[in-house]
């Protein structure tokens, strides 16, 4: 989390990177057909809410929150030892979340804290239960230093029949001004902003 930056996490995240590239016809044909896509995101501080909230705006898609069934703790340190410990456990915590429309949408944008290295472990849960076949994948992540981490690695592994394009990672201290980046993020994307 926000101190667990080191280049190791940089230099994973740029490899992955070259392994997922923007396909701006693909994405803006598939939204074409779908009309709307979904924004898909958890947020524990409210950081990942806001961008989630941005690219709704943006390009006028309806929005889910996922939550874990137990609650992750409110205070920030005992919040990161909890989920380093699931972690470590591969735990596959339970959702409360009901994600029966999933199957309507063709284009989602998937947004996470990145939380030692990776999603929080309840994604996990998520996408082994629904690994999104046939999807298009659009991934955002707040992190505190690591980028995607191994995230996007771990979606590939996860959802490997669905396509995953270019995502954005953002600062959490950044969020509030993360608009012009946003907006340059879907522009590669070949979204126009509707906002």
């Amino acid at each position: 989390m926000a101190n667990f930056f080191d280049r190791r996490f940089v230099l994973k995240s740029l490899g992955c990177l070259s392994l997922l590239t923007a396909t701006p016809t693909f994405l803006t044909q598939a939204l074409a057909a779908e009309q709307k896509p979904l924004i898909l995101y958890f947020s524990r501080s409210g950081n990942t809410r806001k961008v989630a909230q941005m690219i709704q705006t943006k390009v006028q898609g309806d929005i889910l929150e996922i939550k874990p069934l137990k609650p992750y703790p409110e205070e920030y340190h005992a919040c990161t030892e909890y989920a380093k410990k699931e972690q470590q456990a591969k735990a596959r915590p339970k959702i409360s979340t009901d994600l029966s429309s999933l199957e309507k949408y063709q284009v989602i944008f998937l947004g996470y804290p990145n939380w030692w290295g990776t999603m929080p472990m309840f994604y996990f849960t998520m996408l082994e239960a629904h690994p999104l076949n046939g999807k298009t994948i659009v991934p955002f992540c707040t992190h505190g230093g690591s980028q995607f981490g191994d995230s996007l690695k771990d979606l590939k592994r996860l959802c490997p029949k669905a396509k995953i394009v270019k995502g954005l990672a953002l600062y959490g201290t950044d969020v509030q001004k993360a608009e012009p980046k946003v907006d340059a993020w879907l522009s590669q994307l070949g979204l126009a902003s509707k906002s």
